[in-house]
């Protein structure tokens, strides 16, 4: 699979930058999202601001901001009952444009792009998401190349839509 001139770029550009920061935690220790409170800590480490909610279920939810823009992390696979346990994360920013967009401009951000899917709401806005499973854990540092590469995301996703 070729990755894209884009994605290749990006990944590069990531692994170079997040050296160049002091890490927000031990690059060995473990993150999952069975600990949200974790997972915010190392957001706001990071420069990021970073609240902890629930979502319409009672899952827990992690309202913050990248560039300006806020986003949320939503939990998934959470145990139905206590709403904690979960194991997967899906990070999800949408945009309220006055036209909304059009259809060619979402897929070509979903044929060129590594990370984010693209998609327009029933108002034709467009959204990006990022799904993560953190089964098992991942090491801070994935966690901390994983917001990079969100955040990087991010403003790409603002260019290609003219927001």
């Amino acid at each position: 699979m070729r990755i894209p001139l884009a994605g290749a770029a990006l990944t590069a550009a990531l692994a170079s930058s997040v050296t160049l920061f002091a890490p927000a935690a031990s690059a060995d220790e473990l993150v999952d999202a069975a600990d949200p409170a974790r997972m915010i800590s190392i957001l706001r480490g990071l420069g990021h601001p970073a609240q902890l909610d629930t979502d319409e279920v009672g899952d827990p939810l992690i309202r913050s901001e990248v560039g300006g823009t806020r986003f949320a992390i939503l939990f998934y696979g959470c145990d139905e009952a206590r709403h904690d346990s979960c194991n997967f994360v899906l990070f999800r920013v949408g945009y309220d444009l006055a036209d909304g967009l059009d259809l060619e401009r979402i897929n070509e951000w979903n044929a060129t792009e590594l990370v984010g899917r693209a998609f327009r709401d029933d108002v034709d806005d467009p959204w990006l998401e990022l799904a993560w499973n953190l089964d098992g854990g991942v090491t801070a540092r994935n966690f901390e190349t994983t917001i990079a590469c969100w955040e990087a995301a991010v403003a790409r996703f603002e260019q290609h839509i003219r927001f």
